[in-house]
């Protein structure tokens, strides 16, 4: 049998998962109609809205029963202050803490608590009063829905949490939105075939939030387009005055491929009609071991026979000149035209392997 505190910890682990992926949902932007937790389901998951300073909206709120007991629910609402590299959520220590992205104090509920019968329904609708003095720019918050009483410590904030409507609501005026790609690479350098992964971080240094997206184009050394892949087609958001980090961007080739690659990556971002673009470009190497491996041992076959037919024409050569000092001025003169010639055949054959592969992998 499990002891209470074992019960009491096994439930504020789903309380603290359920919350978590509500949050995500949101700076994903999966673009899912509701979020449940356990035994709880709330329609709609996100609320994402433009207000004006000075205006107030009402929105609806359906929260289900998915258990097969009556339950009370309570309600509350809590501030966001950031988010960290995955989508994490990162809370207000306390509702009057200010953030700089407070939404709490907006939202006003009509209720603390609600009664659900078993695989039931219920709504209710709550309004966001914008100040007309709010800061423009993107403000997060989210209404909460606990089957226990939230805990208020002494600077009032609220834990115990359940599931969670999650709301960003941008104040419209003199937003700022400015993003940059920090970083930009690939795995690694060297790659043995055109299946390369990408990772970039995109900082925001506005005030509101931006969903990069764009192209990731894959040239080759001839300057041929050999590849595009959609960056955060999924339209995941970078948070306000944070960098988040875009990893397993994947591009996968349909040839072998050898020699050097260009990556570039362009994303825009912002509103309709004021897009703003920013662009990074890496290089990578494809070095195919399973085609250059063999086509290295011919070439070293090759290499062989040269020196070896140079060696023999060298000695017969020496055999047919006359005895003496000019036989040692000969051989010291051939030694070093055997040298040059050698080195003079090794760099042919390799150029030509070279253009060989380009020709046929490029």
């Amino acid at each position: 049998m499990l002891s209470i505190s074992s019960f009491t910890y096994s439930k504020t682990v789903v309380r603290l998962v359920s919350a978590l992926f509500a949050f995500f949902v949101l700076f994903s932007f999966a673009h899912q109609v509701s979020a449940q937790g356990a035994g709880v389901s709330i329609t709609p998951a996100t609320i994402e809205e433009t207000l004006e300073p000075g205006v107030s909206k009402t929105y609806s709120l359906n929260v289900e029963n998915l258990s097969s007991n009556d339950q009370k629910y309570y309600v509350f609402t809590r501030n966001i202050s950031g988010v960290k590299d995955g989508g994490v959520p990162v809370f207000a220590d306390s509702n009057l803490e200010r953030t700089g992205y407070e939404l709490n104090d907006w939202i006003e509920l009509p209720i603390s608590e609600i009664d659900i019968p078993e695989k039931g329904k219920s709504g209710f609708e709550f309004t966001i009063s914008v100040p007309e003095n709010a800061s423009p720019g993107s403000h997060f918050g989210g209404v909460f829905i606990s089957v226990e009483p939230p805990k208020i410590d002494k600077s009032g904030a609220a834990v115990g949490y359940q599931v969670a409507n999650i709301i960003s609501i941008r104040v419209a005026g003199d937003a700022v939105e400015e993003a940059s790609i920090r970083q930009f690479s690939t795995s690694k350098f060297f790659h043995g075939s055109q299946n390369v992964d990408f990772s970039a971080r995109i900082e925001n240094t506005g005030n509101v939030l931006v969903r990069p997206i764009g192209p990731l184009e894959v040239y080759n050394m001839l300057g041929k387009k050999v590849g595009t892949v959609m960056f955060n087609e999924e339209r995941a958001a970078v948070f306000p005055n944070d960098t988040r980090e875009f990893a397993n961007i994947n591009w996968k080739g349909d040839s072998p491929g050898f020699g050097r690659y260009e990556a570039i990556l362009s994303a825009e971002y912002g509103d309709t009609g004021a897009k703003k673009t920013m662009s990074s470009t890496v290089t990578f190497w494809v070095l195919p071991m399973s085609i250059i491996g063999p086509a290295l041992g011919v070439l070293a076959f090759i290499f062989l026979l040269t020196f070896i037919f140079v060696r023999v024409y060298i000695k017969r050569s020496l055999a047919h000149l006359s005895p003496g000092r000019r036989i040692v001025r000969t051989r010291r003169r051939k030694g070093s035209s055997t040298t040059l010639l050698i080195v003079v055949i090794t760099l042919t054959v390799t150029a030509l392997f070279l253009i060989v592969l380009l020709a046929l992998f490029a």
